[in-house]
């Protein structure tokens, strides 16, 4: 069961995609599954990291909390996604995050030493994920940049128009993945904020919604919302 579920996600993931099949075989073998019920932790921040994840079903909210309480999230993982994987290259292994269950998730747990020791034996497999990690730490800096230099509208704006399946169109909709406070949380904001920034889209007739599902009436003015309050 963990082999067949394991080789869906091989063909697109930046771990996996370039390692040979034997590789990805025994990957297969030393992988176990995890199951969560909504609520539970699958592992604390600051506690001793040994394994990575690839989440099979469900949504993982990472989070970190800050000394005085309040709690931050980092990402909320969606399956297919794998998480904790950078920790295998630094020399101190403590999860920086907690990852909690939203809902039921199944998680395979792959070991760190057990990932390496593959990338040991085949150069051409390490110079291949580097490539696909300098890809994803590409995109990090393009989401710290908005995070730092944006303003709310923009923030809001541009992760909206994100979730448009066809860039090109004029009008779309989407339901949001998330609840609006994990959104807020995601893009350095109060949910207080989101809701005000939200109301001011409805308001310029930018969109509309009902609930989780969102309609959008104008894809050029979602794009550069923000912009005129400069």
């Amino acid at each position: 069961m963990i082999e067949r579920q394991l080789q869906q996600f091989f063909a697109h993931h930046i771990l996996f995609s370039g390692l040979k099949e034997k590789e990805q075989e025994t990957l297969c073998q030393i992988g176990r599954k995890i199951d969560l019920k909504n609520g539970e932790n699958l592992f604390l921040q600051g506690s001793d990291a040994s394994h990575f994840y690839l989440l099979i079903t469900g949504k993982v909210n990472l989070y970190r909390l800050s000394p005085d309480g309040l709690t931050k999230v980092i990402e909320v993982v969606n399956p297919g996604q794998a998480f904790a994987e950078a920790l295998m290259f630094i020399e101190e292994k403590k999860y920086p995050v907690s990852a909690l269950a939203m809902g039921h998730c199944k998680v395979i747990s792959i070991p760190f030493q057990g990932y390496k020791n593959i990338l040991l034996k085949s150069p051409e497999s390490a110079l291949k994920l580097m490539g696909n990690m300098a890809k994803k730490l590409h995109q990090r800096i393009n989401e710290i940049e908005n995070l730092t230099l944006q303003n709310t509208r923009h923030r809001l704006g541009n992760y909206l128009s994100s979730l448009v399946k066809d860039p090109s169109a004029l009008q779309s909709e989407f339901c949001l993945p998330m609840e609006k406070r994990l959104i807020a949380s995601k893009l350095g904001m109060q949910p207080e904020t989101f809701s005000r920034v939200f109301k001011e889209m409805r308001d310029h007739k930018i969109l509309s919604n009902n609930g989780k599902h969102v309609q959008v009436h104008d894809m050029q003015a979602l794009r550069s919302f923000g912009h005129e309050f400069e």
